[in-house]
């Protein structure tokens, strides 16, 4: 059975339940809607004192690091999670505002299988070797990139793919479609990164 926690990296119009992990900014804004927290992890150099103040206050469980450091705060946030027995982490607040940001934060997907990434318009994971549903929901276009080599079928999409050899330099596999309600991704060689786009 999965354990399951969510991180909130900044203000997130939703309400999150369950485990929740806030980094940065994102924990002074869980303390300020009155969610619990089971950890606040960052260095905070993004808040003020008094908003440090309110989250030192409400949480009991608070990991405050050097703001010179080789990890980022999300990395370490995920690193804490993997540490503590969670093997699905939920990420709200990492695909806003700064673009390097947004790419360190799909990296980071693509590096921790157990991470999903969430905005209103997305939702990013990982796949490693093996056959997945990839249920269509409400969503309206699949793009699968790779950062090494992989090997991948595409069943059930507009566009299928037997096979296929995909690098970090494929440009044509963006913007897919499903043909139904699902559709079946195999990664027979190699990991992807998957993005669910509305």
């Amino acid at each position: 059975m999965e354990s399951e926690v969510t991180l909130v990296l900044r203000d997130v119009p939703y309400v999150i339940k369950g485990d929740c992990v806030g980094v940065e900014h994102g924990a002074y804004a869980l303390v300020r809607d009155q969610q619990s927290l089971v950890c606040a992890i960052g260095d905070f150099d993004s808040i003020s004192d008094s908003q440090f103040k309110s989250i030192v206050d409400n949480v009991s469980n608070i990991i405050k690091v050097s703001s010179i450091k080789d990890e980022s705060d999300s990395e370490l946030a995920v690193q804490w999670c993997i540490q503590n027995g969670y093997t699905r982490i939920h990420v709200y607040g990492a695909l806003d505002e700064r673009l390097d940001h947004q790419h360190i934060n799909c990296l980071l997907a693509y590096k921790y299988p157990q991470i999903i990434l969430y905005n209103d318009m997305n939702r990013i994971q990982a796949y490693e070797e093996g056959e997945y549903c990839i249920e269509r929901e409400d969503f309206n276009y699949f793009s699968v990139f790779a950062y090494d080599p992989a090997n991948i079928s595409l069943i059930g999409f507009n566009y299928p793919l037997d096979h296929y050899d995909l690098r970090i330099d494929e440009l044509k596999t963006v913007s897919n479609q499903w043909i139904k309600k699902d559709a079946t991704l195999c990664v027979h060689q190699g990991k992807v990164l998957v993005y669910l786009t509305r």
